[in-house]
């Protein structure tokens, strides 16, 4: 298919997989084989590099140069809505944390055991605090929104429609973010999804997960000092499960109805045929 030079390439999902994979896989192996202890105590400094490295690819495989870049970001200060950007953030965030208390709750009236182990096994300390912040809140949202939207997306909605595209890709996002919150990361992806397909630039979904990973990693950050400080995470019991669980439901349906909310009020932008290049022109920007 001919592609004009002022219009972005597309990438192919298995061809972007093995790629990173290969790079994860032949990366790691150098490490270790030069220095394995390095590795064991640097492994965010070499998921960061490894991450920063497709990135690299990513960009040359879409084409991007400083020209399209420039007007990439020229588009993104024309449409950036910063209310609209907190209220998506704030909504994932409510959610993830309902759905967190839930289920540690529900887990806590049957094993309150196997519930603390879940509720510290979130509190670990983060080993190099600088590269584990800059890998969270800087390189994951490039390239999770690159990977995610710009390619598993785009493509999975040419290949089916909008509507399969959007699920897949969401709860493939999920499956990776597997922790307590990974309905909260399912509901993020599709709600990403949608401001794609609204703005039809990903520097604007980009900005949603760059809000939504520095304000969760603040907690992270916190907990970590007080680790270091000799705090300890306080045990769950029944008494907080039941707390945990009303609050966990409140939280979790006022997010839910914000999310509908935002649903109702961009459904027109969802359509079936929304990456068809004769009609939306969707590649002349990122």
């Amino acid at each position: 298919m001919f592609i004009r030079k002022e219009d972005f390439n597309e990438v192919k999902i298995i061809y972007s997989v093995l790629v990173y994979l290969l790079m994860n896989f032949g990366i790691i192996f150098i490490v270790s084989f030069i220095d394995g202890s390095f590795l064991n105590n640097n492994t965010n400094i070499i998921q960061l590099i490894i991450n920063f490295i497709f990135i690299l690819f990513l960009f040359y495989k879409f084409g991007l140069n400083l020209k399209k870049l420039r007007n990439l970001i020229t588009d993104f200060i024309e449409k950036i809505n910063i209310k609209e950007i907190i209220n998506v953030v704030f909504t994932q965030i409510l959610i993830s944390l309902g759905t967190t208390m839930l289920i540690l709750a529900i887990v806590c009236f049957i094993d309150s055991d196997f519930a603390n182990t879940l509720n510290s096994s979130g509190e670990d300390l983060l080993t190099n605090t600088l590269a584990s912040f800059t890998l969270t809140v800087i390189t994951a949202p490039i390239l999770e929104e690159l990977l995610f939207r710009v390619v598993f997306f785009k493509r999975l909605s040419r290949i089916f429609d909008v509507y399969v595209g959007m699920i897949m890709s969401s709860i493939l996002f999920g499956i990776l973010h597997v922790e307590l919150a990974i309905v909260g990361a399912i509901i993020f992806a599709i709600a990403n999804c949608i401001l794609y397909l609204k703005y039809r630039n990903i520097l604007i979904p980009m900005a949603v997960h760059f809000l939504n990973n520095f304000l969760v990693s603040i907690p992270t950050l916190l907990s970590n000092s007080d680790s270091i400080s000799g705090s300890e995470t306080e045990l769950l019991t029944k008494s907080d499960a039941s707390s945990y669980l009303i609050i966990g439901i409140i939280t979790l349906v006022i997010g839910l109805i914000l999310f509908i909310r935002f649903i109702i009020q961009n459904r027109q932008y969802i359509e079936k045929d929304a990456f068809d290049m004769k009609t939306y022109k969707f590649d002349r920007l990122l």
